[in-house]
């Protein structure tokens, strides 16, 4: 069973910008709260997972701290579906340590182990999620890719669909070969072919990761962080 496009909106907009959804149980339906309130961005070196809280692979670089994005219109835009960051979220510039960032979170806490509600990969400017099949002679059908051998995905999968065994999401996966619409992936750059042990279907999406050192700020411009409801 999946929402309608309509109420995956009405559902965001409740979350993001505290907008009511009216007309559920009464005229004035499901409300926002009396204080919106502040949804809090992390960084993280490795998949935090479904079970993870916010301090889950975290990051460590001294002068890290999460930023807080306001749950309203300066703060998300809503629309079709989707929430993306209105404007620019930037955080501490790293005075001391190093991480490699691979995901980033949206929680509730500004510190502490608070519940995670979001959490994505980095992806590569203007990449976007594409659905795929995969078959167990360990190939991935993706219908319009631009993707090149040693290009890095990964995989997460789409309610109501069987996703393929053998691929999991939130780690990363490197491109292997291309051919047309087919590609073959591997666990490390160059490596054996994966074995898909039996045929299903996800989405892929192109990642990226963030090298994090002294002076060097994450940010991320408005736009870039966005949440799907599918």
């Amino acid at each position: 069973m999946n929402l309608s496009n309509a109420a995956e909106t009405h559902l965001l907009q409740l979350l993001f910008t505290n907008t009511d959804w009216t007309n559920i149980g009464d005229a004035g339906g499901l409300r926002g709260s009396a204080a919106a309130g502040s949804f809090y961005i992390s960084l993280h070196t490795a998949d935090p997972g479904e079970a993870g809280d916010q301090t889950t692979s975290e990051a460590t670089f001294t002068s890290y701290v999460r930023v807080a994005v306001a749950r309203s219109g300066a703060g998300w835009t809503v629309s079709n579906n989707q929430a993306v960051n209105a404007a620019l979220i930037q955080f501490a510039p790293c005075t001391g340590g190093a991480n490699t960032i691979t995901h980033w979170g949206l929680g509730r806490a500004s510190a502490g182990a608070g519940e995670l509600l979001f959490k994505a990969p980095l992806t590569v400017s203007g990449a976007g999620p594409l659905l795929y099949t995969a078959t167990a002679a360990d190939l991935l059908t993706v219908p319009g890719h631009t993707f090149s051998v040693n290009d890095t995905l990964q995989s997460f999968a789409v309610l109501g669909i069987t996703a393929p065994a053998g691929i999991t999401d939130g780690v990363n996966y490197f491109v292997k070969t291309v051919s047309g619409n087919d590609i073959t992936i591997s666990t490390t750059l160059g490596g054996a072919t994966l074995d898909i042990t039996a045929a299903g279907a996800a989405m892929l999406i192109k990642t990226t990761t963030l090298a994090v050192s002294v002076n060097i700020q994450p940010q991320f411009a408005a736009g870039v962080l966005k949440i799907l409801d599918e």
